[in-house]
């Protein structure tokens, strides 16, 4: 698999969407460039270290199950969003390797994610008419390489999508809300599996946070131990 990779590198080398420079998508020096989102409360923005989320600040909120949401980038970024828009929709799934990379540096830089047997990660699962007609889940690539790099195991089994929703962007934020209600549920043995665990719910992009708000929402009921949300691009 490596080999072929490197073949195909060479044959069809990889251009960063920025600077043009070949063997990244977005290169080191590139990203360093744009606007990266600082260490926050992702709900009051302001200081929080590690990017936790203030409790007074989620109480009630559709993030109330988050413990922190660390995120890369600004999705309004004109790079950023073409770069999920193409690994999402255009099958430009080399793309999420690279995002991958900066991913796995970004939440190492603030945490140690040790011991590491206590740590879960996901996505968002796709409802399985939509997969297949998209031929692939781009979160789900993106969470494999991302365990891959931290050596953290990737589950794809504990959540499932039970119900087919309109597409999240056509959406208002209300509707967004109200279109992903009871649209997940955790499989038949996941409760024995994510008892005392901490689960990292990888994304590409999220705005309403209805997605994996209702994600972490089901999984807490079950006594996982923290939710964190790790995720390419946001506002």
């Amino acid at each position: 698999m490596n080999i072929l990779k490197t073949i195909k590198d060479i044959i069809a080398p990889k251009k960063c969407y920025s600077c043009k420079k070949e063997w990244h998508f977005l290169c080191p020096e590139c990203l360093q460039k744009r606007q990266l989102h600082s260490e926050i409360c992702y709900i009051c923005k302001k200081p929080s270290k590690n990017f936790l989320l203030h409790y007074n600040c989620k109480k009630g909120t559709i993030l109330e199950y988050f413990e922190k949401i660390i995120i890369l980038a600004h999705y309004k970024d004109n790079y950023i969003a073409k770069l999920i828009k193409d690994s999402k929709y255009n099958h430009k799934k080399d793309i999420l390797e690279d995002m991958a990379h900066y991913l796995s540096s970004h939440i190492l830089h603030f945490d140690n994610l040790l011991p590491k047997e206590e740590y879960i990660i996901i996505a968002p699962p796709m409802y399985f008419l939509k997969k297949w007609k998209r031929g692939y889940n781009h979160s789900e690539i993106l969470a494999k390489h991302i365990a891959e790099k931290l050596q953290i195991p990737y589950d794809f089994s504990l959540v499932k999508k039970i119900k087919y929703t309109r597409q999240q962007s056509h959406l208002t934020k209300e509707q967004r809300e109200k279109n992903i209600i009871s649209s997940f549920s955790l499989t038949k043995n996941a409760n024995q599996k994510i008892q005392w665990k901490n689960i990292i719910i990888v994304d590409d992009v999220v705005s309403t946070w209805a997605t994996i708000g209702e994600i972490a929402r089901v999984l807490k009921k079950s006594w996982v131990k923290k939710i964190v949300a790790l995720i390419i691009a946001s506002d």
